[in-house]
């Protein structure tokens, strides 16, 4: 059950932000042709394409997170062979988990502000917390993938010496 819970929410990661690109790429495409072969401007589609970029980002975060395809600087790591590897990653991986912890809380503070003072998007008009709280799930979920990933460091399941992007 918790291995298909786990899968579930990686699926969802994966396919929420390729979706979220693809609508941005096909509304920027739309955009275009009725720019400039229509010559008809369409008010709402920069904004919406932009928001769909955001929210693909931060939750990309987390799944980039989990695949191990982040950028991260090897060489304090490398510099030093095995011996150093796993206090290295370790503290990468919980300076990476505060960083995330405190985007999420300062997210979280910023969604509650602005859902207090009802500010809306200015072609959409739509609540503009929507377009804001990509950094606290984002931010959330990373946090998340990178508890697991030191974890398995800890545990041994992970092997800091021979991280290597797949």
């Amino acid at each position: 059950m918790i291995k298909s819970t786990k899968s579930i929410i990686s699926r969802s990661e994966e396919i929420f932000s390729s979706l979220s690109l693809v609508m941005m790429t096909c509304i920027t495409v739309v955009q275009v042709f009725n720019r400039y072969v229509l010559q008809n401007s369409l008010d709402w589609s920069e904004e919406i394409a932009r928001y769909l970029f955001i929210w693909a980002v931060y939750v990309g975060c987390s799944y980039a997170t989990q695949m191990n395809r982040h950028l991260e600087v090897t060489v304090v790591r490398n510099m030093f062979g095995g011996k150093f590897a796993k206090p290295v990653t370790i503290a990468a991986y919980l300076c990476t988990i505060l960083f995330c912890v405190c985007a999420t809380v300062w997210g979280i503070k910023f969604v509650m502000f602005l859902s207090n003072t009802g500010q809306k998007t200015p072609a959409l008009e739509i609540q503009a917390y929507w377009v804001f709280l990509s950094v606290p799930v984002g931010m959330g979920l990373m946090a998340f993938r990178t508890m697991e990933r030191l974890w398995g460091v800890i545990t041994g399941k992970i092997n800091p010496a021979s991280i290597e992007i797949n």
